[in-house]
């Protein structure tokens, strides 16, 4: 444990589920830890999520991996934290609707399976089965995940905190980052100075510009989003054990809630002003698939900012040259809570010197901005 208050060996930047866990994680193996949040924690994009757990990100096994692993950890949360996490079964149901669409995923299925992810290929009519308010003449195959969760994230973010601070991490909020000078390790804020021998920005969305004032380009920005909800049904009876169903080409989401669906749309663009043309989108979108919710209104349930990368999977890792102090894990794109154990685990190794349990290439600086110029 540092003498001086405002000095630690490794600061964090940023209280959400990721901060947290990196922080519960370092504490844990002996790490003296000193975290900063501007607001209070998980306030931002942590709260602003579906409340759900999934293990398979189409077209992406690196993710589920993540995603996989972290879940690991979550059936033991409660023992080891002494917090309920509310997981209840979901499952997610991948709706894949023309032949080519259909054999590109299947062809990937060993890949996400051999990273820990629970599928199973189905037809249009056990599609239809689990939920029934589907379209079956749309549906050309579907993929069935049932490690998908209804969780807490306020409670595992409180979890976090609470285990951090047991283990001696000093997690302070209501502060907020104004300077970061990579090479002396000190980070200036408007309580003061600290210094650190490491620095991790897992400040969401602001964790671009945070790095921008150490002169690192790190490319994560923050991105409106919005959940929205249909009209209560009170004639279909509850829907809330409505599985989440995902349509990969739209970028549809729905899951019961209630007596309602929750619905959103996984159209991300860096222009401003585009929230009229998505809300619009995914009015005209959810009766394309639910034909008995052609004439359900939408209604806004949150909005808020994600932070985002070009390839849509988070930042993870350790900067070089004039940054080496520097390390990071942004960028989930909404995903943070399936991955938090598992990046919390990696920004440990890495900061010990040790060799992550993954592959971080998909998750680097140089991956994000090779698909940055590709565009």
């Amino acid at each position: 444990m540092s003498e001086q208050k405002n000095t630690a060996e490794l600061l964090i930047i940023g209280g959400g589920v990721i901060g947290t866990s990196i922080a519960y994680h370092c504490a844990k193996a002996g790490v003296d830890v000193l975290l900063l949040e501007k607001n209070q924690f998980g306030a931002a994009t942590t709260s602003q999520t579906a409340r759900a757990f999934r293990t398979y990100f189409p077209r992406k096994p690196h993710d589920s991996e993540l995603a996989a692993r972290s879940l690991e950890d979550f059936k033991t949360f409660a023992g080891g934290m002494g917090v309920d996490l509310g997981l209840a079964n979901l499952g997610l149901l991948t709706v894949l609707t023309s032949p080519q669409q259909a054999a590109e995923l299947e062809a990937e299925l060993p890949d996400h399976r051999e990273a820990g992810a629970e599928l199973e290929l189905l037809t249009a009519a056990q599609a239809v089965e689990l939920n029934p308010w589907l379209d079956p003449d749309t549906i050309e195959a579907a993929v069935w995940n049932p490690q998908t969760y209804r969780v807490k994230p306020e409670v595992i973010v409180q979890g976090y905190a609470d285990g951090a601070k047991k283990l001696g991490a000093r997690l302070l909020s209501g502060i907020t980052v104004t300077g970061l000078d990579a090479g002396s390790g000190v980070v200036s804020t408007t309580s003061g100075d600290f210094t650190a021998e490491a620095i991790v920005i897992a400040a969401g969305p602001w964790s671009g510009e945070v790095a921008k004032m150490a002169g690192l380009d790190l490319p994560v920005w923050g991105q409106f989003a919005e959940l929205l909800h249909t009209d209560p049904l009170v004639d279909e009876g509850d829907v809330h054990d409505s599985p989440f169903t995902f349509h990969p080409v739209s970028g549809l989401k729905t899951m019961g809630m209630g007596k309602s669906f929750l619905v959103g749309l996984e159209r991300i663009s860096k222009q401003d002003g585009m929230r009229d043309i998505w809300f619009q989108a995914a009015v005209e979108e959810l009766p394309k698939w639910y034909p008995r919710l052609k004439n359900v209104k939408l209604h806004s349930a949150w909005t808020g900012t994600l932070d985002v990368t070009p390839t849509k999977s988070a930042l993870i890792g350790k900067a070089g040259g004039e940054h080496e102090r520097i390390l990071f894990a942004a960028g989930f794109t909404g995903h943070g809570l399936a991955q938090a154990p598992v990046a919390g685990q990696i920004i440990r190794d890495l900061y010990l010197g040790h060799q992550p349990s993954v592959d971080l290439t998909p998750y680097s600086i140089a991956t994000n901005l090779a698909r940055l110029e590709a565009f």
